[in-house]
């Protein structure tokens, strides 16, 4: 993943899922949660798009086909935690 210097913008409609849980490992949902608004997580969703936003994390982006995937570190106290951003191009 590449490190962005600004913050990019998108809306919760363009949000397909968020993943939330351990960086270093895979996706496929063993070390985290996936949260998608069809599933009644919106409420949730809409927090860490705040936290996205905010300017605090560094933002990490890849380039996916037919979506853009962003990834913030919410790491803190040794733990290893990420939020990544699922996104309808």
């Amino acid at each position: 993943m590449n490190v962005l210097s600004q913050i990019p913008s998108f809306t919760a409609a363009q949000v397909e899922s968020i993943y939330i849980g351990k960086g270093n490992q895979c996706r496929c949902g063993c070390g985290g949660d996936y949260l998608r608004a069809a599933d009644g997580h919106a409420k949730r969703i809409a927090g860490y798009m705040k936290k996205f936003a905010s300017g605090k994390y560094e933002v990490s982006h890849q380039a996916g086909l037919g979506e853009d995937i962003y990834e913030i570190n919410l790491s803190h106290s040794g733990h290893d935690r990420v939020a990544t951003f699922y996104v309808k191009k």
